[in-house]
């Protein structure tokens, strides 16, 4: 289960690079409106290129990390409805974890 969080905080972190990395691409083709000739076309042609695979890609993160957020709501639910005394205790014992980590804080 664990690995599942690690996977989400790395998918984290790599939707951040992405965005980064498409504002970066965004940035060069503005600056290489000007230019002409056939280096620049190149360029500017690896560039849009960059651009849509990384929004590929981000889109792809995104819709995984909302399919798996949805399976955890489900898994949740469904354990909720079977245990329905064991989720009260749960949250009453986390209630009482959190009411006295705010007591001390203060």
């Amino acid at each position: 289960m664990s690995g599942t969080r690690d996977d989400a905080a790395n998918d984290g972190a790599a939707g951040d690079d992405l965005r980064d990395l498409i504002a970066q691409a965004e940035e060069m083709l503005h600056s290489l409106g000007g230019q002409t000739g056939e280096a620049a076309q190149r360029l500017r042609e690896r560039v849009e290129a960059t651009v849509r695979s990384a929004r590929s890609r981000l889109s792809s993160m995104e819709d995984d990390a909302r399919a798996l957020t949805e399976q955890a709501a489900d898994t949740a639910d469904q354990y909720v409805r079977g245990n329905p005394w064991a989720a009260v205790a749960i949250a009453a014992a986390a209630g009482v974890i959190v009411g006295a980590l705010l007591s001390r804080r203060r």
